[in-house]
């Protein structure tokens, strides 16, 4: 009887729980999303360098990617266990089953977390790729496409690696993605057309 009476003060644990599986997969668990947009073709996806110089991290991340939503969905299920149980709703058990219901739901976190991922690491690429364009029609080199793509992956990875060596890699590529700096040139372009 002393679960039942901690449950009565800690019922609201599993909000945590997911929270922090939220975070964990925003913080923790993006490289695996952008080593697959890498594969993809996408240039604005770029790997951490910790992450590739460490063989056998995509297995430890799946892993504990599915054991992080096992226990978040574990947490719940027992929550409502203590709910069905103090209310006496249905039979306690039948919250068990909501496991794999709990686990579909920490998959749809895992994609909204990759689309925040997706649309921070695009915004922070296309910031570089004004500025690379901007610095070569300054200079009077015009380039064609693919060569301003081809120069900005690289500066763009660059700064992040740069960014990571020192210890900055998220507030880098966040302040990166948040500027509203443009260059003069595209802002005339875009204004007076």
């Amino acid at each position: 009887m002393d679960l039942y009476q901690v449950m009565d003060y800690a019922f609201w644990v599993p909000v945590l729980f997911w929270a922090l599986l939220y975070y964990w997969f925003y913080r923790f668990s993006y490289p695996l999303y952008l080593r697959k947009m890498v594969k993809k073709g996408k240039k604005w996806a770029c790997l951490p360098e910790k992450v590739t110089k460490t063989p056998g991290w995509v297995a430890k991340l799946r892993v504990k990617n599915f054991v992080f939503s096992l226990v978040a969905s574990l947490a719940l299920s027992v929550t409502l266990f203590w709910a069905f149980h103090k209310f006496a709703v249905c039979p306690p058990e039948y919250a068990f089953a909501g496991i794999p219901v709990f686990l579909l739901f920490a998959l749809a976190l895992y994609r909204g977390a990759m689309r925040r991922i997706s649309a921070l690491f695009e915004t922070a690429y296309f910031l570089e790729y004004r500025k690379v364009r901007y610095q070569s029609e300054r200079k009077g080199n015009f380039q064609s496409e693919t060569d301003v793509h081809n120069r900005t992956v690289w500066s763009f990875a660059k700064k992040l690696r740069n960014a990571e060596a020192h210890g900055r890699f998220w507030k880098y590529l966040n302040a990166m993605a948040r500027t509203k700096k443009i260059p003069p040139d595209i802002y005339a372009e875009t204004m007076y057309v």
